[in-house]
């Protein structure tokens, strides 16, 4: 019998085979990240320069996500991941980031997108402190204002966003989308996945809260509409093997100040997000922001 994780699975999880799961690279990614990953923040989880310890929800979703096929390779290409504020989500992408930077393919080109340049460069800003912070690290990366280099292998890394951004010489290994949500329309993800055709294991993970089903057009956004997609895929309604998805998110019918439907909807309730933050937010956020942000609630 297994042993039962806290906070683990999430509402909806596409299916992960136990031989997809054992063969899984995600060992290796958090070994990664509990080795020469740190703390670029001082908060609940720790001080700056203290290194990251991954929660065990973090390890079953890095598990599941990097799991192998028959044939050794990556199960999946695409991923969308839903967790509410206060998760971890930026650290969660700059490890990621990171990885493919120092153990990643020789020529590799990383990218991390968001809607906006500030948001784009939260994930940069994020990489660029790990790195300061990691002296075997520093010793292997450079630094620079909008780009970071592995000499070694050539690989590069730069943020993108969606009012800046070109066509032109793309040719991905992994892309890290931040609060997919927020994309005002598709072309920008749609680029991104464009690009990747020529490589022989990309991987295009986003790691998003909730937002408004409908775009400023008046159509179901991107996100909701991958949303709905994973929806089906863990029910077993539709096959999609190389799309990955995890969503963490609230009970609709319960009250949204219901603490129980706090502790449904946050992995990290009780660890680095505390019942007082959640009392203090249900009382000063509007209820459709904060089951957005909080519950992961689309509205």
């Amino acid at each position: 019998m297994e042993t039962k994780i806290e906070h683990w699975p999430p509402a909806f999880l596409s299916p992960v085979s136990k031989n997809e799961r054992i063969n899984s690279r995600g060992y290796d990614v958090i070994d990664f990240a509990e080795t020469l990953c740190r703390i670029t923040e001082d908060s609940i989880a720790g001080n700056v320069g203290d290194k990251l310890v991954l929660r065990d929800w973090q390890k079953e979703l890095l598990i599941n996500l990097y799991a192998e096929n028959e044939d050794g390779l990556l199960k999946h290409r695409r991923a969308l991941i839903g967790i509410p504020r206060k998760a971890g989500k930026s650290a969660l992408l700059a490890t990621l980031v990171l990885e493919q930077l120092l153990l990643g393919v020789n020529g590799g080109q990383i990218y991390s997108c968001a809607a906006d340049k500030d948001q784009a460069k939260i994930i940069f800003k994020t990489v660029k402190r790990m790195i300061e912070l990691e002296p075997e690290l520093a010793a292997v990366l450079q630094t620079y204002r909008d780009v970071i280099y592995n000499p070694g292998t050539g690989t590069v890394y730069r943020a993108l966003s969606s009012e800046a951004f070109t066509k032109e010489g793309l040719n991905s290994t992994f892309v890290a989308f931040d609060e997919l949500h927020s994309q005002p329309n598709r072309e920008l993800y749609d680029t991104m996945s464009l690009s990747m055709g020529a490589r022989l294991e990309p991987m295009l993970v986003a790691i998003t809260t909730a937002g408004t089903k409908y775009d400023s057009s008046g159509k179901e956004s991107l996100c909701f509409q991958m949303y709905q997609r994973g929806v089906q895929l863990s029910k077993g309604e539709v096959e999609d093997p190389s799309f990955f998805f995890a969503w963490y998110q609230g009970d609709e019918k319960l009250n949204y100040k219901d603490e129980d439907n706090w502790r449904l909807a946050n992995p990290s309730y009780g660890d680095i997000l505390s019942s007082d933050d959640m009392k203090s937010a249900s009382l000063l956020t509007p209820e459709a922001e904060f089951k957005t942000k909080r519950l992961n609630l689309w509205t």
